[in-house]
């Protein structure tokens, strides 16, 4: 018996060891593939990222060289369009996105660009009404002392401060609001009977009510007008110009946009150009002059 249970011993323990051996067997061949399966799909990886890199390298010089191209072009295809013309750059106070690149359009174009900045929203007439300004804008408003201004008032001053600015000779309207501190221009005395407007006064995100009222008059007495953003700093302005039937340019800090600023001020093209919503085109078509 004893010899019997010794064998039957022996014979379960070498059946254990061969299972035990096969499962081991097992897991070491899966981990095996599993590792040869891994090492492959990271290899693949690599090679996918890589040539994705190199895909990214090709599409940055591709824009780079285009941009240059764009920007080479800009000043060739718009010089001389604005020869003797005064444009009034509207903005507020703070305002850098797009203006340099306004300022500096209408100056390859030969324009002459004069910057007005608004340092309060509605040219300050929600919190005073400067001293003698009243008067200037005749008998009606001459008792005109409430704030806020009312809306006659404010279309009254949009209106003669236009007139005035379209013409040479003395700005007493503008004195009066320069006076008072709510409102700044960069070269007073190159501010001779404007031709246009660029319009971009916004304040906390919206557009100023009096700039485009001030832009509208301009509109009225014969001076050309163009609501005008920058693609990093939407404020509306553009949109809302496009809404009082001005023409709008919305990406005024790219090569498209400044084309199309000057191609809109020479009163070559109107409408919405850029790439916000609402926008006709990225930029006029090109059509030679008459």
């Amino acid at each position: 018996m004893y010899n019997l249970r010794y064998h039957v011993a022996s014979l379960v323990a070498v059946f254990l060891a061969l299972t035990v051996g096969l499962v081991l067997g097992t897991v070491v061949a899966e981990r095996g593939t599993l590792d040869g399966q891994s090492s492959s799909l990271v290899a693949d990886l690599q090679k996918q990222f890589a040539q994705i890199q190199r895909d990214n390298a090709d599409l940055r010089s591709g824009l780079e060289r285009d941009r240059s191209f764009a920007d080479d072009m800009v000043p060739a295809l718009t010089s001389g369009m604005l020869t003797g013309k005064t444009i009034a750059v509207l903005v507020n106070s703070g305002r850098g996105n797009g203006l340099n690149a306004a300022v500096s359009a209408i100056e390859q174009a030969g324009g002459a660009p004069v910057v007005l900045t608004l340092d309060a929203p509605n040219v300050g007439l929600d919190e005073a009404i400067p001293e003698g300004l009243p008067a200037l804008l005749g008998s009606s408003f001459a008792d005109e002392t409430a704030v806020p201004a009312s809306e006659a008032f404010r279309d009254a001053l949009a209106d003669a401060l236009s007139m005035e600015l379209r013409r040479s000779g003395s700005t007493p309207l503008l004195d009066a609001l320069m006076k008072q501190g709510v409102l700044t221009v960069t070269d007073k005395d190159a501010l001779t009977s404007v031709d246009g407007c660029v319009l971009m006064t916004s304040f906390d995100g919206r557009p100023d009510d009096f700039s485009a009222k001030l832009a509208g008059a301009f509109s009225v007495h014969g001076a050309m007008v163009v609501g005008g953003e920058a693609t990093n700093q939407v404020t509306g302005v553009a949109a809302e110009a496009a809404d009082r039937g001005f023409s709008a340019v919305d990406n005024v800090d790219t090569p498209q946009g400044r084309f199309s600023l000057v191609w809109l001020l020479a009163g070559r093209a109107s409408g919405h150009f850029g790439v916000g919503q609402g926008a006709d085109a990225l930029y006029p078509t090109l059509v030679p002059a008459d």
